[in-house]
């Protein structure tokens, strides 16, 4: 289980309000803030491993840190002494379906500043 999906990329100068719309736009919930990060979350447990979105400027760089946070299946992660955090890309079974949603709307993110998509 590989951990969270980082991307970087060069600071936009319309950054936050961007991150707003598509939090809007997706379900994403602000769930932490500060002047240069943000934290998201969608989704409950019960129903499905919630995914969490950081994003944070760091001078001219953005980084967007994705993840699923523990469900049933990654429970087994603790016993590794791992978080029981994994990434969102594709492959392997995994969390597959909330992994696929979770980069779905991260890769509609991305593409608002240019980026090429999370696979």
């Amino acid at each position: 289980m590989k951990g969270r999906t980082v991307v970087e990329f060069p600071c936009p100068s319309d950054l936050w309000p961007q991150v707003e719309t598509w939090a809007a736009e997706t379900g994403f919930t602000l769930q932490q803030q500060d002047d240069k990060r943000r934290v998201y979350r969608r989704g409950h447990r019960l129903m499905m491993a919630p995914a969490w979105v950081e994003i944070r400027q760091e001078g001219r760089r953005v980084f967007v840190e994705a993840w699923l946070k523990v469900d049933f299946f990654l429970v087994l992660s603790l016993l590794t002494g791992k978080k029981p955090e994994t990434g969102i890309e594709s492959g392997g079974l995994t969390a597959a379906v909330p992994r696929a949603r979770t980069r779905n709307a991260v890769n509609r993110l991305l593409a608002r500043f240019g980026q090429k998509p999370v696979v």
